[in-house]
């Protein structure tokens, strides 16, 4: 018998089996997430499965443990959030606790920490910015043979 490791190019992390194959991502109580190998993981599915590979002692994106001397330090440390069905963060955290926070659309806390009856009535999107990149002009038009050499 021949087994064949069917992996999801997008998420390292995850497990694919199944005819047709179907991938999911354990994030948490022995929860599997199903998800789409042929787009980028939702930031917060990824962290769910970061903290669930943390409690058992698994590797994570954390690279030795030590932060970069010009990193920003957050204060707040890592989170267990709460996911919409989509993989985009619910508006309100509280991380298993009676302190609760409003997210943007990144899982960035914005605003105070207050108890469980904060209103975070929407996701706030963040901004993104876009920087399209291209070649200065030249004096004059390329030859396409002189490329290939």
């Amino acid at each position: 018998i021949v087994m064949w490791l069917r992996t999801c190019a997008t998420m390292k992390w995850a497990i694919c089996d199944g005819t047709p194959c179907s991938c999911t991502l354990l994030i948490g109580n022995g929860t599997k997430q199903p998800l789409d190998c042929t787009a980028l993981v939702p930031k917060c599915f990824l962290m769910k499965a970061e903290m669930d590979r943390a409690r058992k002692g698994l590797s994570t994106r954390t690279i030795g443990g030590k932060q970069h001397e010009t990193a920003i330090v957050d204060n707040d440390g890592i989170y267990d959030p709460e996911c919409e069905n989509d993989g985009k963060f619910k508006a309100k955290q509280c991380n298993n606790t009676d302190v609760c926070w409003c997210v943007n659309s990144a899982g960035v806390r914005r605003t105070d920490k207050g108890d469980q009856t904060l209103k975070c009535e929407k996701l706030v999107e963040t901004n993104w910015v876009r920087l399209q990149l291209t070649h200065k002009e030249g004096p004059t038009n390329v030859n396409k043979d002189n490329l290939k050499t």
